[in-house]
């Protein structure tokens, strides 16, 4: 199964096997790709977290050292350290300008049902930026979850009762659905509205070049016996 991923400064497309990444950097797009190894993943956690604006990665610093001290000294805590938990589970919906606009990107690839290349990008412009098979998903069932528990639980054992949610939403996705069809239009709405943005040329045509060396990667390289 091919999944994608978004960060601040491109896309990679990858399946269990190999692993493809498009990047701008000073507006150049770079590609490479590995065989999926635990240094690839490393390497893709690598560009993650480390694609933000630099007052994304104060505010993160802030968080864990605020974590750290109010576990240290708890009489320190101003606020339950577990609102973090929240904004951790929530952070689609302030990711960066310009990772929402790849993240459209990418979504556009995905929906896109021709052949994927660089002469279709104005019909996959065109596509839709919602997509069925979002981790947007996952987001709105920790906080169906959530907030179902958060009125007569602690808020420890809320977050706990969103984790339940959410892992219910990734092992049960085809049944459920059928019969909790709002959680879904949720998700779509989200997508379409905060969790993405319209692409500019630039970030189609780096997740376009990212799928394509993402196929020719994968076609070309032997698979190992199961």
């Amino acid at each position: 199964m091919i999944m994608g991923i978004s960060f601040g400064r491109g896309v990679l497309f990858h399946d269990r096997h190999v692993l493809a990444c498009a990047e701008v950097k000073d507006g150049v797009i770079h590609l490479w790709a590995e065989k999926m190894t635990i240094r690839t993943i490393a390497k893709l956690w690598y560009r993650i977290f480390f694609s933000f604006p630099w007052y994304y990665q104060l505010f993160h610093l802030l968080l864990v050292c605020y974590a750290v001290a109010a576990w240290l000294q708890p009489e320190w805590a101003m606020i339950n350290p577990a609102w973090i938990g929240i904004y951790l589970a929530g952070f689609h919906f302030v990711f960066p300008r310009k990772l929402k606009k790849f993240h459209g990107a990418e979504h556009k690839v995905f929906s896109y049902q021709g052949k994927k290349s660089l002469e279709a990008m104005g019909e996959i412009a065109r596509a839709n930026i919602v997509n069925d098979g979002c981790s947007t998903n996952l987001v709105i069932w920790f906080f169906t979850g959530f907030l179902l528990t958060i009125t007569f639980l602690p808020l420890e054992w809320s977050l706990i009762g969103g984790a339940l949610t959410m892992l219910a939403g990734m092992f049960g996705d085809r049944t459920l659905r059928k019969s909790f069809r709002f959680v879904y239009q949720i998700s779509a709405f989200s997508q379409k509205h905060f969790t993405t943005k319209e692409p500019d040329r630039m970030h189609l045509e780096t997740a376009i070049r990212s799928y394509l060396l993402f196929e020719h990667i994968r076609d070309t390289t032997p698979r190992e016996a199961a």
